[in-house]
């Protein structure tokens, strides 16, 4: 996939809960170089520090 959907998702929401559903962050769906991408992984980063934070 080199473009982003368009499909209205919230991709950052998407890679925020990624991590309670059991994926990795290397399972993210879009093609890198994508801002589907880029949001989805700033998601997971965010949901994984809020977890070492709390």
């Amino acid at each position: 996939m080199t473009q982003m959907p368009d499909d209205n998702l919230d991709h950052y929401t998407l890679g925020f809960h990624a991590p309670r559903k059991g994926l990795r962050r290397q399972d993210c769906p879009y093609a890198e170089g994508t801002e589907a991408h880029a949001q989805w992984t700033a998601g997971y980063d965010a949901a994984v520090q809020d977890g070492k934070e709390a």
